[in-house]
């Protein structure tokens, strides 16, 4: 949803410390909060279904328990599961009436379940209540909620009807829950239920976590006609200048999302063709409002639903339509199938259409998560101006974001307070912040698995509901790899970074490199964020990146290049929600080790030659900061040099090395001479030469490089004798492939004929 009158609402919540809840604090919360109960129009929305992590989060965000207990679950909504609405209403737009009869059709999805429980204001008088037939007592709980006693005890898998007969005179909340107004003149009753107000001008089960389908009926002067939910069934001509008009929607649907506009609109239709086959998009507009210039802004619609189809795939209505009707209030509202728009806008009306997808087809599972519709359709706004026809692409998308970015970033994606419609639909925080987040989440996961993930989130849950930790669950699987580093800090926790960062080129035994520094200079309030960083630079009149992995307040890389860097830029194309991004002088680091000789994995000759250990700056080092250690002979004795000129480090093994697998460590006690800071040492694989340089961009870290010398003599097994033992080890590993194999003498990756033939013609020598 898109509304210019939304209020920003900034939350205050204080961070602290988290702390663990214990069994009895978890079965205390839950019994305060299944005690509640509401007793103004602020409705209290559904939490059941076990949101432990929920609650925990709004706890540790500073909220007092009576506020928790306000969040809390009205009714047990999961005992039930409403799998069709049958609703039937009459306007009077003269005395502003509303008069109306749901028909339910509800499955029990537990045992021993004697009651029901809906929403319906209380200046509606229930004239009628039945549960299959027979009449039913009911009772109001408080102004909305009314409890039902179903006269008998149905079990799980069991099915029952409810009609429930009213009338009087609506009560608008929210941002316009049921308004009637007119426009030049002519009167107009239009609905607006987000987030939790369909109970104002329908009885509904109003939870994000239950849909159901819809027939709907609407009963108006016949000087009006009809925009609403799905496919138009007729139009009956009943006594008294009425008209009633008849829809049903066969896709499930939230209460929020069912919605009505009666005026005496100018309608017309048009056709989007996709691959299989052809769905109506339908057009209401006031008749002031119709010309030519309008019209063709809604009709963009249509391109749009290629362009979404194309990334988001198929439209989730596809068999019903797609439409926009003009109402009375700012902004637009997504209602599912028939979007209403107060305005013309290309970006307005990409936003409503991207939230068919993202809050109709997958819907926020509770209000908390509104960034899952807001966001995502807020990013559907750049998404529609990025792969438009004729778009620039990137560039588009750049300036798109650009002027998405929120006015601040003190507050949270995740919508702690949700006790208002203004602390819920924060513009700043939950659409324009949250459509950053979808932003960095696909820079994060890269093009191709970004939209793999969002296809396969539909999949999941395609007509259902969501909360973030299960789009989280999802990403993580695609993904391969823990997320909890971004949402803890982008979604559930307040800022955003900011930068200084600083570069200098080095040369270093013939061969150039980029150093660079980073520091996070935000608030310390926020935390430190992590995030992958693009560096940008020219190499001999070639444009090349590097993303660098960015997880504490000030880190060192150390960027290999071909030749010297020129023209660097630091996140170039704006990825990033960042306050700042400063380009300040290269501050010095923790030395790394950027090059050994051997190299790791380096396969070896029987040698005496020197080991080589090269760092990018140069070091204090001592002998005792560094070891050679063969896995079956041990640790080697060698003589320690080091190269000031070239910041080398040279170990020469006192005698030759007999074959077997070495490793080289080099102790975190190096020191970089500039700075004093301590080795930065870790590699991922001590055998891939791609592991260096060395290190994660922080001082402290042993490095261990691992290289091989082969039994090219014959001695497989490194005991001094070439004998029978070594013959028997070709012979059982014979046929072996792979790396490191001790019985392959040659290193050709298989133990075959030749290192038998090896071990054959140096027999005996050493023993």
């Amino acid at each position: 949803m898109v509304l210019f009158e939304v209020f920003i609402m900034k939350i205050g919540s204080h961070f602290g410390q988290r702390q663990f809840w214990t069994g009895v604090s978890l079965w205390f919360l839950s019994s305060v909060f299944l005690s509640a109960s509401a007793s103004s129009d602020d409705h209290v929305h559904d939490l059941t279904c076990g949101h432990l992590s929920t609650m925990k989060r709004l706890y540790e965000a500073g909220l007092s328990p009576a506020v928790l207990a306000a969040k809390s679950a009205l009714q047990t909504n999961d005992e039930t599961d409403v799998l069709h609405y049958n609703l039937s209403i009459e306007v009077n737009p003269t005395n502003q009436t509303l008069s109306g009869v749901c028909i339910y059709t509800i499955r029990c999805l537990q045992n021993n379940v004697n009651a029901f429980r809906f929403g319906l204001r209380e200046n509606f008088t229930i004239t009628q209540l039945t549960v299959n037939g027979q009449n039913a007592t009911f009772t109001r709980e408080s102004i909305v909620n009314v409890r039902v006693n179903l006269g008998q005890t149905f079990n799980a898998g069991d099915e029952f009807t409810m009609t429930v007969a009213y009338n009087g005179v609506p009560v608008s909340r929210g941002f316009g829950s049921i308004e009637f107004r007119t426009h030049n003149g002519f009167p107009i009753v239009s609905t607006l239920s987000e987030p939790f107000y369909a109970y104002t001008w329908w009885p509904a089960k109003e939870t994000n976590l239950d849909k159901a389908t819809l027939d709907f009926a609407i009963t108006v002067p016949n000087t009006m006609s009809v925009a609403a939910n799905g496919l138009q069934q007729g139009v009956d001509t009943l006594t008294g200048n009425r008209l009633r008009y008849r829809f049903k929607h066969n896709y499930p649907i939230v209460p929020y999302l069912v919605a009505f506009s009666a005026t005496n609109y100018n309608r017309w239709s048009r056709v989007f063709n996709h691959a299989d086959g052809s769905m109506p998009v339908d057009f209401y507009i006031y008749p002031e409002s119709d010309n030519a210039n309008n019209r063709a802004a809604w009709e963009l619609c249509i391109p749009m639903l290629g362009v979404f189809t194309q990334w988001y795939g198929t439209y989730p209505f596809i068999n019903e339509k797609y439409g926009i009707y003009q109402f009375p209030f700012g902004g637009g509202m997504e209602h599912q199938t028939m979007t209403g728009q107060g305005g013309f806008g290309e970006s307005l009306t990409a936003h409503e259409l991207g939230h068919q997808w993202w809050g109709n087809m997958v819907t926020c599972a509770t209000w908390g998560d509104i960034w899952l519709n807001e966001g995502f359709a807020t990013y559907s706004e750049a998404v529609w101006l990025e792969k438009k026809p004729g778009s620039t692409g990137l560039p588009a998308l750049k300036s798109a974001m650009a002027s998405r970015r929120p006015s601040n970033v003190d507050g949270s994606v995740y919508r702690y307070d949700t006790s208002s419609v203004n602390a819920i639909f924060s513009s700043t925080f939950a659409y324009n912040k949250g459509s950053w987040v979808v932003h960095m989440l696909r820079y994060v996961l890269g093009d191709d698995l970004f939209w793999d993930t969002l296809a396969e989130y539909r999949r999941q849950y395609l007509y259902d509901s969501a909360t973030t930790d299960q789009l989280k669950d999802v990403i993580e699987q695609m993904y391969g790899a823990d997320m909890e580093w971004f949402f803890e800090r982008w979604v559930y926790g307040r800022g955003a970074p900011a930068y200084q960062w600083g570069i200098q080129n080095t040369t270093v035994n013939g061969k150039n490199y980029l150093l660079l520094s980073v520091n996070q200079t935000q608030s310390a309030s926020f935390g430190d964020y992590t995030m992958p960083l693009e560096i940008r630079y020219t190499v001999g009149g070639n444009r090349q990146s590097k993303r660098v992995w960015n997880n504490a307040r000030t880190q060192h890389y150390v960027i290999p290049l071909s030749g010297s860097a020129s023209n660097v830029t630091f996140d170039e194309d704006e990825w990033i929600l960042r306050t700042a991004a400063t380009s300040v002088g290269y501050s010095a680091g923790p030395p790394k080790v950027v090059e050994t000789v051997p190299a790791p994995g380096e396969v070896a000759p029987v040698s005496a030659q020197p080991t080589r250990i090269v760092f990018h700056t140069p070091v204090n080092a001592a002998s005792g900061d560094f070891s050679l250690t063969g896995e079956r002979t041990g640790a080697r004795a060698f003589t320690y040099s080091y190269e000031s000129g070239a910041n080398s480090a040279i170990l020469t093994p006192n005698a030759p090395l007999p074959p077997d697998i070495y490793t080289v460590l080099v102790r975190s006690t190096v020191r970089a001479v500039n700075s004093n800071q301590a080795l930065d040492g870790e590699m991922s694989d001590p055998q891939d030469p791609n592991s260096l340089p060395s290190g994660n961009g922080l001082a402290g870290g042993d490095a261990q490089i691992k290289f091989r010398v082969l039994a090219s003599n014959g001695d497989i097994n490194a005991d001094g004798c070439v004998n029978d033992d070594d013959l028997l080890a070709v012979i059982l590993a014979f046929g072996e492939t792979g790396s490191n194999l001790p019985a392959d003498a040659d290193g050709s990756g298989t133990v075959d004929d030749l290192d038998f033939l090896i071990v054959l013609f140096n027999f005996g020598a050493g023993c």
